[in-house]
């Protein structure tokens, strides 16, 4: 009896941790470099970025999406629009040259998602 209280006990614990370590909350990173940071809201955003890097030659923050991304939305951390880039493609490079150095909010408004799928960019 004492032995099957500890499996049950055992198992329980690893689907709990298990589960919580799929529930996606907090920020992550996709994108460090000296230059530049990117970091998703949470886990489940990764399901419509398939690539991201930072093109150190050319100072590019560049993602491929799993659906085309119609619009870009930018935004400083006081919430006002810096810019609106109309995209219409799945590959997205943005230069360095469009950001002062700072914190932004970009927006991605991407084929099959009801909501606009926010990231935060760093810029040094």
């Amino acid at each position: 009896m004492k032995n099957l209280i500890l499996i049950t006990a055992a198992i329980f614990s690893l689907n709990v941790s298990a589960l919580a370590s799929n529930i996606g909350e907090g920020e992550i990173k996709v994108i460090e470099s000296s230059r530049v940071t990117v970091l998703l809201d949470n886990e489940a955003q990764k399901d419509f970025i398939l690539f991201s890097d930072f093109n150190t030659e050319e100072e590019k923050v560049e993602f491929i999406f799993e659906s085309t991304v119609s619009m870009i939305q930018v935004y400083n951390m006081d919430g006002e629009m810096e810019m609106m880039v109309p995209v219409g493609t799945k590959n997205v490079s943005l230069g360095l040259s469009l950001f002062n150095s700072g914190n932004y909010r970009m927006g991605f408004i991407v084929d099959g998602f009801d909501e606009i799928q926010f990231t935060n960019l760093s810029v040094r």
